[in-house]
């Protein structure tokens, strides 16, 4: 019997080497979680209940006041700020666990607090009962006064398949009588990208949690960053068309 032995050009060689490194760097990436790495500003939309001041929120969230204000230069005044208004709160959103994007904030509780009371009352439903009760060990007839529970609040570092036009997002609760329209246009962008951003989100629920690009400090959408993974993939890339030319 003759075994037949193809040798194949160096060129083509090199091509399928290039080729093999990327697949495997991308299967890497994805055995890694379903994150790998957070970033260090989000926004979270507050929408401010009669009898809420600027001190009260500046505890719930662990801010300083005047960090605050710097994201909100249509409040006028730091000592109060007018109830049925939404501002937004700067913090960090962090990969937890490896399996999604949130932040957890430490709340200590009031005289008949709820699980639902804290979720909807207290953080103005940028969470929900059931998460905050999935994140705390007490059983929900038996939350102590006075002590520290977890909240988590989700949130977004943007999508490069979506955008890099976008790179600070914003955790919005959906109100009623909002629709995809009017968030679009609260928040400047098309429609069409919102909905992206949000796949299968019913924006005129009246209900629920949805990302929304938001602007920096100085008026501007911060574009995406660049992660770790894209930068090694991009050079991998960019190595293997200077590879592949030296053997052209």
């Amino acid at each position: 019997m003759v075994v037949m032995i193809t040798i194949l050009p160096k060129k083509t060689q090199i091509t399928l080497i290039i080729l093999f490194l990327l697949t495997f760097h991308l299967q890497l990436l994805q055995a890694q979680g379903k994150c790998n790495t957070g970033c260090q500003l989000a926004l979270a939309s507050y929408y401010v209940w009669e009898g809420s001041n600027p001190t009260y929120i500046s505890n719930i969230f662990g801010e300083d006041i005047a960090q605050i204000l710097l994201y909100n230069p249509n409040i006028p005044n730091q000592n109060t700020i007018p109830s049925d208004t939404r501002i937004s709160i700067p913090f960090s959103c962090d990969c937890l666990n490896g399996d999604f994007l949130g932040h957890t904030f430490t709340y200590e509780t009031q005289f008949g607090d709820t699980y639902e009371k804290v979720a909807s009352f207290a953080f103005a439903n940028l969470t929900t009962e059931d998460w905050v009760r999935r994140v705390n060990i007490y059983e929900p007839t038996r939350i102590p006064d006075y002590a520290f529970i977890n909240v988590t609040v989700n949130c977004s570092c943007g999508d490069r398949h979506i955008s890099r036009d976008y790179g600070l997002f914003t955790t919005y609760p959906l109100r009623p009588a909002q629709n995809l329209s009017s968030v679009a246009a609260e928040a400047g962008v098309a429609p069409q990208s919102l909905q992206r951003y949000n796949p299968g989100t019913n924006f005129s629920a009246g209900t629920g949690l949805v990302f929304v690009p938001a602007r920096d400090q100085s008026g501007n959408y911060p574009p995406l960053k660049t992660s770790t993974g894209d930068r090694v993939l991009t050079l991998l890339t960019i190595a293997s068309c200077f590879k592949i030319s030296e053997y052209e």
